[in-house]
């Protein structure tokens, strides 16, 4: 009974993947026909080529990563609250991001790199912390070592702001999230580390099964706790930060995902982990394609509509798991 009411949970969220993919490509402030977009050279051919693939890509790549990445710190940190700004991955990019556009210019157009050296930086230093503690195998030491690089970070960006109030305005855009821009150019090393973690990651599920039960559950079957820990923050870093170099600074999607993914699967891995991969994409290009239609032909930032989403969604897991 259970398998089949996960089967037709992962054929409709398949299905509304397929049709959030085609109103990314269709929808927008400007909306296109099939056989415009057939025509070639035609103005919709043109805007469906150089704007709509790119950016659906985008919003597709993003949303598998910051899902998959929300899931890894979960189980790794036995957190149901973590997301990859637990561990400082968003606040480090966005004080390399601020460091790049404030003192050096002249380099802004590489902030993708700036993005993903700052949110690396930041999950190493976590990791460092939690070693010198000699208690990285405890949840509870990476979550605090992440807390304590969350507000060195977030003090450096305000010193930063207050400095150079000019750097904060292109800023806020990274720090809000979103899509409007991006070049297919920006998206080929990021979405290659992606799709590598992604390929690699369903060789963690049955460790992460174990740590879920219990570390001595998982040391018994030879797996050393610690080195998993690690494993699975390794990943999830590589994820969030691979993403964060084209989206921003996206909040809710590695938040709101795996809980969605655990509802619907009974909270069986596997199966949470299937969901997670579905659930994140749609999450991200149905934002996307109301940032777009709200107030078109103006647009609204994505991260805007992904709270706006995330937050009620989020509020309901929680009253649901309370009651």
């Amino acid at each position: 009974m259970m398998k089949n009411r996960f089967r037709l949970v992962l054929i409709f969220s398949i299905l509304l993947l397929l049709f959030s993919v085609f109103l990314s490509f269709f929808v927008g402030s400007t909306s296109i026909s099939l056989s415009g977009v057939l025509e070639k050279g035609s103005t919709d051919n043109i805007i469906f080529l150089s704007i709509r693939v790119p950016r659906t890509a985008a919003a597709f790549f993003a949303g598998i990563a910051f899902a998959l990445s929300g899931l890894l710190i979960q189980k790794a940190t036995d957190n149901s609250l973590a997301s990859p700004n637990i561990i400082g991955i968003n606040s480090g990019a966005g004080v390399a991001v601020l460091v790049c556009l404030s003192f050096f210019p002249s380099l802004s157009h590489l902030l993708p790199i700036a993005a993903f050296a700052g949110a690396l930086i930041a999950v190493i230093s976590v990791f460092l912390i939690s070693a010198s503690s000699g208690r990285i195998r405890s949840s509870l030491s990476i979550i605090l070592s992440g807390v304590a690089m969350n507000a060195l970070f977030n003090a450096a960006i305000s010193c930063i702001s207050a400095l150079d109030p000019d750097a904060l305005a292109t800023y806020s855009n990274f720090s809000i999230g979103g899509f409007a821009g991006v070049e297919s150019s920006s998206l080929i090393f990021p979405v290659l580390l992606i799709c590598i973690s992604v390929l690699l990651s369903p060789f963690l599920i049955e460790p992460m099964r174990l740590i879920c039960i219990g570390d001595e559950m998982a040391s018994s079957h030879g797996y050393r706790v610690r080195h998993i820990r690690m494993l699975l923050l390794a990943f999830a870093s590589l994820l969030a930060a691979s993403a964060v170099t084209f989206s921003g600074l996206l909040g809710f999607v590695g938040l709101v995902t795996p809980h969605a993914a655990s509802f619907l699967s009974g909270g069986e891995i596997r199966r949470s982990y299937a969901l997670t991969l579905i659930l994140g994409p749609v999450l991200t290009l149905v934002s996307d394609v109301l940032a777009r239609t709200v107030v078109r032909p103006a647009e609204l930032p994505c991260g805007i509509f992904m709270a706006i989403i995330g937050v009620p969604f989020f509020i309901f897991l929680l009253l649901r798991r309370k009651a």
